[in-house]
């Protein structure tokens, strides 16, 4: 590229990846082509699952996932993105990894939830099983002085982690009624927002999160508004 680029770390699936673009197309002040972000996309679709390697199911996905920043930091990205939450689980190894700064998608939507009302006290999540068994978020929001919610047992193996597989599988209607089940849960144990703390959640919540858009926080929607932050510091001049 003639400029320093976004490396966008993908696959995780295929669809949050494209989401995340869209968002980011969606959301940069560009008058023409440009004057948006140079991309570039590494999107291996075959890295090993993340929940099932967080599980003991199946095998780790790191080493794919450093084969991925290796292949950005030749290309010199400026900034690499992972529009993946669960791949957070290996964030320092990513983040140690890199000649370029990679961004914290649990730490741009922990900086929405303030952002949307810094009155906000209680956060739900809804993620994957694997983002949930390591604590991410919890650790990050608990920090910041947040009471974190999460579902319970039986509503990730009954509604959060069937409804990812309805994303995975195109089956978008169907994931929708689950999540919606899922969140009304965590809003009647007193969450004040939510954060959809999957990249494909917010595909089977589009409706919800256009009608609430101060008390559900689109992790997508965060990393977009992080990487135009670092676009609008000049982080992508030559």
């Amino acid at each position: 590229m003639r400029v320093p680029a976004l490396g966008v770390l993908g696959g995780m699936g295929p669809l949050a990846t494209a989401d995340f673009l869209y968002k980011l197309a969606a959301a940069t002040r560009a008058g023409h082509d440009q004057e948006h972000i140079p991309v570039l996309v590494y999107g291996d679709c075959t890295t090993p699952d993340r929940t099932a390697a967080v599980l003991g199911k199946g095998p780790s996905p790191l080493p794919q996932l450093l084969e991925g920043i290796e292949f950005l930091n030749a290309a010199r990205c400026a900034v690499i993105a992972v529009p993946c939450n669960s791949a957070h689980v290996w964030y320092q190894d990513m983040a140690d990894a890199s000649l370029a700064p990679v961004l914290h998608i649990v730490e741009a939507s922990a900086r929405q939830v303030q952002r949307n009302d810094p009155k906000t006290r209680r956060v739900g999540v809804l993620s994957t099983e694997g983002t949930h068994r390591m604590g991410i978020y919890k650790g990050v929001l608990e920090k910041m002085g947040f009471e974190v919610l999460t579902p319970r047992p039986d509503e990730f193996s009954t509604l959060v982690s069937p409804g990812i597989a309805d994303i995975k599988g195109n089956r978008m209607h169907e994931a929708e009624e689950k999540f919606d089940v899922a969140a009304d849960r965590l809003i009647e144990r007193g969450a004040q927002q939510i954060i959809l703390g999957c990249t494909e959640i917010p595909l089977g919540m589009v409706r919800r999160t256009r009608d609430n858009p101060r008390t559900v926080v689109d992790s997508t929607q965060a990393l977009v508004t992080a990487v135009i932050e670092r676009f609008e510091q000049g982080a992508f001049r030559a």
